[in-house]
């Protein structure tokens, strides 16, 4: 008995000098590549190894001392991995401290870029870097805008777990009106479902059943009587 509480304090002593070892790594001054700077894609070779999916070279110039956040004309090069959806070097750039949000000249974020895909998972990895899922672009989009208008269920699911604004509007129509005029029963019942206001008015009166009558759309229209929606 009493080697065995010897042996629980030992080792109990030890994760106490690991966990304080590591607290003052973390506390350390941050990498000089972790600094926001602006280059030409031409001077950020960071750049096309990510969008080659060419981890080993990404690595080896990360660990040169390459730039992580450099945002150049086409964005970061987080941004150039995302649009070539390679989930291991978004995932690797992430994990080495690369900033989630950096984001275009047009406000374009790689949250954006991934949830038009219809990238899940690069999502999910976003959204656990701390990612802003109500980040709107120069257009007023923001990420849910753009899961939901490509059809994109599964990702629309995933940004309002996170928090994603149901009621946002672009242009003078709400997200759900947006949905309704493509035909989408799926999402606008998604929409609905996470708390969309069925009955939101757009600079000119519209909502969203007015659309879906227009259109002729009887089984959105149905829907949207059936969740309260008034003439």
């Amino acid at each position: 008995m009493a080697k065995g509480t010897g042996y629980s304090r030992c080792l109990l002593l030890s994760c106490v000098v690991n966990l304080a070892w590591l607290s003052g790594c973390a506390t350390s001054v941050e990498p000089t590549n972790l600094t926001h700077e602006t280059a030409t894609i031409a001077a950020t070779p960071l750049m096309a190894a990510a969008a080659s999916g060419d981890l080993d070279r990404v690595v080896a110039l990360t660990e040169a001392g390459e730039s992580l956040n450099t945002l150049t004309e086409n964005g970061s090069p987080l941004m150039a991995a995302v649009a070539a959806k390679q989930d291991r070097i978004v995932w690797y750039l992430l994990t080495e401290g690369a900033t989630p949000d950096l984001a275009t000249a047009g406000a374009q974020t790689p949250l954006m870029v991934a949830s038009a895909q219809g990238s899940r998972r690069l999502v999910q990895l976003l959204l656990s870097a701390g990612a802003q899922v109500n980040a709107s672009d120069a257009g007023g989009y923001t990420p849910v805008m753009r899961a939901a208008e490509q059809g994109h269920v599964s990702v629309v699911k995933v940004l309002l777990a996170a928090g994603a604004n149901v009621n946002v509007s672009q242009g003078g129509e709400s997200l759900l009106m947006k949905i309704v005029a493509s035909g989408d029963l799926l999402t606008a019942e998604m929409l609905l479902a996470a708390g969309a206001d069925v009955n939101y008015r757009s600079p000119e009166g519209r909502t969203a059943l007015d659309v879906a009558r227009a259109n002729n759309s009887q089984d959105l229209d149905m829907l949207l009587v059936q969740a309260g929606a008034r003439h």
